[in-house]
């Protein structure tokens, strides 16, 4: 008989639980039965939390569990097209205004590779299920990681298809698909990244099969661009520099200069986006400045250097290919020196 769980926690008798996929799926049809869920997604969302909650959520009005998605950041406006329009699914940024779905209320994470992601919600809610697919992520409830597939949507297309299998419910409804298609679309850059499998193209194929709309998805993802987008790639071309022979990108940004071009949230990744477009690139980075002395760095690797590795030297992590971290330093220069400096010293590891 297959084990189920194995309970290895990164400090002795944490009392949460690594589980297949299996009991996985088989726990979140029993917290269903139990009553509400609050879908918990990480702060600063992007289209693949926010597709795996809308899929989930799918699936669980299927079983008649209500659930809601909850968040310490507003809905992306250009990603708001995930969350289905007839007002059927409620995406919270402040718990406070969430009712049923508010602190307390019993929870599923998505896509969250650290307590620290949840922003504002971090210990306000009761999170009894963990469903991830980031490599390194640390354990802080029963959770199911899965770091070979390219996004949590695919994971959660997996739990529609079992329980189609096991008789759980007898259809998937079209919303499930559609978000899990724009949630592994967004994840993947269109399928362009590194982490695409031959186990996401077939996912790919089933849901294109299902969702006539996957060209659209694709266009709406990356191909139409807001004012903001475009003054944010503006800004992130005049402050781009490179160092170490062009292999190090970096685009630096003070407070000042973000709220001065008056760029919204949102819109911010498109600074890591410009740095890395740049030919020869191996690195790329995007330095902003959230307070005096408090830097938010985004990292992509155009090689095979680990930027995970990066970012864990700062207390942050990731993908191998796409990561992140917070920065304390007396200026923005610094901390841009101590990035370069860890890169320097990743790049020449690797030569």
């Amino acid at each position: 008989m297959k084990t189920e769980a194995v309970c290895r926690g990164k400090a002795p008798n944490d009392g949460f639980c690594d589980l297949k996929f299996d009991a996985m799926s088989k726990r979140l049809l029993s917290l269903a039965a139990g009553g509400p869920l609050a879908l918990i997604i990480h702060a600063r969302p992007d289209g693949d939390c926010i597709g795996s909650a809308a899929a989930l959520a799918g699936l669980l009005k299927v079983l008649g569990c209500r659930s809601a998605v909850v968040s310490s950041d507003p809905l992306p406006a250009r990603l708001s097209f995930i969350i289905p329009s007839d007002g059927s699914l409620s995406f919270f940024s402040d718990p406070g205004d969430a009712g049923i779905f508010g602190p307390g209320c019993r929870a599923v994470a998505l896509d969250v590779a650290a307590p620290s992601q949840l922003g504002d919600l971090e210990g306000k809610y009761d999170i009894l299920l963990t469903v991830d697919h980031h490599a390194g992520s640390t354990r802080f409830s029963d959770r199911y990681v899965d770091p070979t597939a390219s996004a949590t949507g695919e994971i959660i297309w997996r739990i529609a298809r079992s329980w189609m299998r096991t008789g759980a419910i007898s259809s998937v409804p079209k919303e499930t698909a559609f978000a899990c298609y724009a949630a592994i679309t967004s994840d993947t850059g269109c399928f362009r990244y590194s982490s695409v499998t031959p186990a996401t193209h077939r996912i790919a194929a089933q849901l294109v099969e299902q969702v006539p709309e996957h060209a659209e998805i694709d266009r709406r993802l990356f191909e139409i661009k807001s004012a903001g987008r475009l003054a944010a790639e503006k800004l992130a071309m005049e402050l781009l520099r490179t160092y170490l022979g062009g292999e190090v990108s970096v685009c630096a940004a003070s407070r000042a200069q973000i709220d001065g071009a008056g760029l919204p949230q949102e819109e911010l990744d498109a600074f890591v986006d410009v740095a890395r477009a740049v030919d020869g690139v191996k690195i790329a980075l995007s330095v902003r400045e959230e307070e005096p002395g408090r830097f938010r760095v985004s990292a992509r690797s155009n090689s095979d250097a680990d930027v995970s590795a990066l970012c864990a030297g700062f207390g942050g992590g990731g993908h191998l290919k796409a990561a992140g971290c917070l920065i304390t330093a007396d200026s923005i220069e610094e901390a841009v020196s101590l990035l370069v400096g860890g890169a320097s010293r990743l790049l020449g590891a690797r030569s």
